[in-house]
């Protein structure tokens, strides 16, 4: 009997199992990684049924890559147009670790997307990158060609804003409204710069998704 209370007195001293963290937030702005030394920032949230995706840069990395931020898988690069836009899509399989969100950035809100209406030229516009933070500038132009070393892109956007290395594949946006994401520019934030934007309408009917937005 007596050993019997020990057993009890032991089993009630246990604490209790720990309840498994809630999934941390995920969307336009998070830093992704698909390498050791490759850095960049998420575009916008989007969806298609059930399936949840991020729409970045294709800087980011190339279809059958495996995705991760802050060390945690977040899912595979599920495609890239040929010849390329300059986009791709990351189908979020990691459900466990992470939950989409409309809000840029994820985890300190400042815009929550509710919509993809496309801005005309002239109009202000602000970019996240996760090197710069939130900078803002003007469209300057629309249906602008670059060639970069992987070919040439059509259709881009191009602002007054400035980025910086890492900034890469970040949202832009019109107030509220999801504009593109970040292909690339000139110049830097302490001197100035330019730069273009994808349009995300673009890749939305490429792919066949729609803007995740909040309320």
């Amino acid at each position: 009997m007596r050993l019997l209370g020990l057993v009890l007195a032991f089993c009630l001293a246990l604490p209790p199992t720990a309840q498994a963290a809630a999934p941390a937030p995920l969307g336009g702005g998070s830093v992704l990684q698909s390498g050791a030394s490759s850095r960049c920032t998420a575009g916008f949230a989007a969806v298609s049924g059930n399936v949840g995706y991020l729409i970045a840069s294709s800087a980011c990395g190339r279809p059958g890559d495996t995705i991760r931020s802050a060390g945690r898988v977040v899912g595979v690069v599920a495609a890239a147009q040929i010849p390329p836009t300059g986009a791709i899509v990351i189908r979020v399989t990691n459900t466990t670790d992470w939950r989409l969100v409309a809000s840029i950035p994820p985890v300190d809100s400042r815009v929550t997307i509710g919509g993809a209406v496309e801005a005309p030229v002239g109009a202000s516009v602000c970019k996240y990158g996760s090197t710069t933070g939130w900078r803002c500038g003007t469209i300057l132009a629309k249906n602008v060609s670059i060639t970069f070393p992987e070919g040439t892109l059509t259709g881009l956007t191009r602002t007054s804003v400035c980025a910086e290395p890492g900034d890469n594949g970040g949202p832009f946006v019109s107030g509220t409204q999801a504009q593109g994401v970040l292909i690339g520019g000139s110049g830097n934030c302490s001197s100035g710069g330019s730069t273009y934007f994808l349009p995300v309408n673009r890749v939305l009917s490429a792919y066949r998704l729609t803007i995740l937005a909040g309320t």
